[in-house]
């Protein structure tokens, strides 16, 4: 229960920073493309590092699971319990595919 409520703490303290209308760099979400999960990805990986890594990649959906693996388990992530898993794994594995061009602009 502690565990998920500091998730959530999380989520809505980087939503609650950095999504005021007046902070430009919170609005476009430091360049990750719109989508359904995109404030959850935002909050959680740029806590340790910033989104350009994220946006360099293109991975599988498993590989983008191995990734959270190995964030949780080399780097000390917090591990996300399942829903939220589930939604940054939705979110990367749409917007980051391995197929995608590197470095894609929101809007292109």
């Amino acid at each position: 229960m502690m565990r998920n409520l500091r998730q959530l703490m999380v989520v809505f303290g980087w939503v609650l920073l950095w999504g005021q209308p007046s902070m430009g760099f919170a609005q476009d979400y430091d360049g990750l493309p719109k989508g359904e999960g995109r404030v959850e990805v935002f909050a959680w990986c740029t806590s340790c590092h910033s989104a350009r890594i994220i946006r360099q990649q293109g991975l599988s959906r498993a590989d983008w699971d191995e990734t959270l693996v190995w964030m949780v388990e080399e780097q000390g992530m917090q591990e996300p319990d399942t829903k939220m898993r589930k939604k940054i794994l939705d979110y990367l594995s749409e917007q980051f595919p391995p197929e995608r061009p590197h470095f894609r602009v929101d809007g292109e």
